[in-house]
């Protein structure tokens, strides 16, 4: 199956140590997020090495399982989706974050990557699911820049600036 990376960057107005404080509370992205309406840790470590978290997405009733596989502290993360409920044909799905000083904030970078199950997945992901993927993440992206600088919750109401993502 053919895999899909979505590089986006964001420049953040709020120091690197703010930006990486708040991704590495790692239960709460709901709060960062228009697309989770709920989220919480399943695991007794807080972040790091070995941290999962159940999502609740505002739709489809999707719900998935991820845990974070790779931890450089300050610098970087990256997290793998190793269970879905309501997402049949999503699979392989890995995001990495990777924060640096941007003269007064922060530039965040990232990588989400997946790949389909199936020749059908394939094809309805290149005629469809890979622009609904991008958009995701970048509404995503923008509600991380939106609460770092406001320091307000994310929902699906939110008016973030999705052209500050690249």
């Amino acid at each position: 199956m053919k895999k899909t990376i979505i590089e986006s960057k964001v420049i953040i107005k709020a120091s690197k140590d703010k930006v990486w404080e708040i991704l590495a509370d790692f239960g709460n992205v709901q709060k960062l997020s228009p697309g989770i309406a709920k989220s919480y840790l399943t695991s007794n470590t807080k972040n790091g090495l070995g941290a999962s978290r159940h999502c609740d997405f505002t739709s489809m009733g999707a719900q998935v399982e991820e845990k974070i596989i790779e931890w450089n502290e300050g610098n970087s993360f990256k997290i793998e989706l190793y269970d879905t409920k309501n997402l049949p044909m999503l699979r392989g799905m890995k995001a990495f974050f990777k924060f640096e000083n941007h003269n007064d904030g922060t530039l965040l970078t990232t990588f989400f990557e997946y790949h389909m199950n199936s020749i059908i997945g394939d094809l309805l992901n290149s005629l469809k699911m890979e622009k609904m993927n991008k958009k995701s993440w970048i509404q995503f992206l923008a509600g991380i820049k939106h609460y770092a600088e406001t320091g307000e919750n994310v929902n699906k109401e939110t008016k973030l600036d999705l052209s500050s993502v690249e």
